[in-house]
């Protein structure tokens, strides 16, 4: 089926690429969902050094207010997304943004995720595996069946937690009084949904949930609620 004219003036309009790993994470550099937005639409056939765009043009094509858009573009300079600098066009000065640093904190998560896969894939050695056994076997006062070796295994080479972690639901474990591994596993489980994968993270979420529990009851502050009084007898009213 050919394209009719409309779809043609469309094409002609040009194309915006947009990064993928951007589109992915750009909440967790800081770039909120308007932010995003007013990139896209002024980077053009840009990526790093973008003209400055005309507000006006910018208020019909997004609906924000003038001053919305300038406190947009000024978070962005204040979370160091963006960066105003003079480039030349056809021979004349002109302001700019520059977006190199929301690339360059990109790039950062992009390495620091890599570096977390390296340590993740990183093969847990026999005698950090012959310590996790002995530390379950001690607590556990018996000795481990094979079928519980190879759960633990798992633990360590395909779910990857850590020896410390292991050892930390291990605690959790004999603190309760149960002395099995599917307690444990539920532990880790309930670790790893709230994304906690270091000893440090365990321990300060330890101690926010002991702070919690420790916080006496909130006393009613409201207006006084008046009660009937079945009794019979006179109230005192001290």
């Amino acid at each position: 089926m050919l394209l009719d004219n409309y779809a043609l003036k469309l094409l002609n309009q040009g194309q915006t690429t947009v990064n993928n790993y951007l589109l992915q994470n750009y909440h967790q550099i800081g770039v909120s969902n308007e932010a995003l937005l007013v990139y896209l639409l002024i980077k053009g056939n840009h990526d790093l050094i973008v003209p400055m765009p005309e507000i006006g043009d910018l208020q019909q094509q997004t609906g924000f207010s003038e001053q919305k858009l300038f406190n947009l573009f000024h978070q962005m300079i204040e979370k160091k997304l963006a960066a105003i600098t003079q480039i030349d066009v056809e021979g004349q000065k002109v302001d700019a943004y520059d977006f190199s640093q929301m690339y360059e904190k990109l790039g950062l998560l992009k390495s620091q995720e890599q570096d977390t896969q390296q340590q993740d894939d990183k093969p847990i050695g026999v005698n950090q595996r012959q310590a996790v056994f002995e530390s379950i076997e001690k607590e556990f006062g018996r000795t481990l069946s094979p079928i519980e070796m190879e759960t633990i295994s798992q633990w360590l080479d395909i779910d990857h937690y850590t020896p410390e972690i292991i050892q930390m639901a291990l605690k959790e474990a004999v603190l309760s009084q149960v002395y099995n591994l599917k307690y444990m596993d539920r532990i880790l489980s309930n670790w790893e949904k709230k994304n906690l994968k270091s000893s440090q993270q365990v321990e300060a979420y330890r101690r926010k949930r002991k702070a919690s529990e420790s916080e006496p009851p909130a006393r009613y502050s409201g207006p006084k609620i008046p009660f009937i009084n079945l009794s019979g007898k006179p109230e005192d009213n001290q």
